[in-house]
């Protein structure tokens, strides 16, 4: 059975607010974040889902979009906004069954990205890219997925991200982001593609 990978476009009521209020959050690598530990390529804020009224509010359109796409209950969740720059790492692939955190790591099995980057600001189109692990089956742990070579890996789907345009997929397809561009740009969230991150637990 195929595993979920669904798009969803216009998905938040007020995505130029989630930017502006995005655009002033306090963001972290993999050196300093306060509550994220272990590899990470892109520069990332803390939980937000909970803390500020509208990214709340867009956390739980989120939320609730995948759950009448799926009939599947949200019992958890966490949000991030992330962005990577000129200068970011490239991205690898990876799955995310779990959120390695500083306290007690979060199992996830849905991951919800909204890409919040407007045109006037993107200088080059995104991607998020999805592929199948040649060797590796449903009984692998989320470390054996990270940084599969080329030649471990079979291209599954390409998703082009939009404005306010949703990529929600089931955590344990293997994939690569960032976004994913050929030439990135920008160096704050502000000239940089930038994301809006919900890590959805169910029941």
């Amino acid at each position: 059975m195929a595993k979920f990978l669904e798009e969803t476009s216009n998905i938040l009521s007020n995505p130029d607010l989630v930017r502006q209020i995005a655009l002033e959050q306090e963001y972290y690598t993999k050196g300093n974040h306060p509550e994220i530990i272990g590899e990470m390529v892109c520069h990332i804020s803390k939980d937000v889902s909970k803390e500020f009224g509208i990214l709340a509010d867009a956390t739980q359109e989120v939320i609730s979009n995948f759950q009448s796409l799926t009939n599947i209950g949200v019992t958890d969740y966490k949000t991030y906004l992330q962005y990577n720059t000129s200068s970011t790492d490239a991205p690898y692939v990876h799955t995310d069954q779990y959120l390695t955190l500083d306290e007690e790591d979060m199992q996830v099995h849905y991951i919800g990205n909204v890409y919040i980057t407007p045109p006037d600001i993107a200088k080059e189109s995104t991607r998020f890219e999805f592929f199948t692990a040649n060797d590796l089956d449903d009984s692998a742990e989320m470390k054996d997925y990270l940084k599969l070579a080329d030649d471990k890996i079979t291209a599954l789907a390409t998703k082009a991200f939009e404005y306010n345009k949703a990529i929600t997929f089931d955590s344990s397809i293997p994939h690569r982001n960032a976004p994913i561009c050929d030439n990135y740009w920008g160096t704050t969230q502000a000239d940089s593609p930038l994301c809006f991150t919900v890590f959805m637990t169910t029941s």
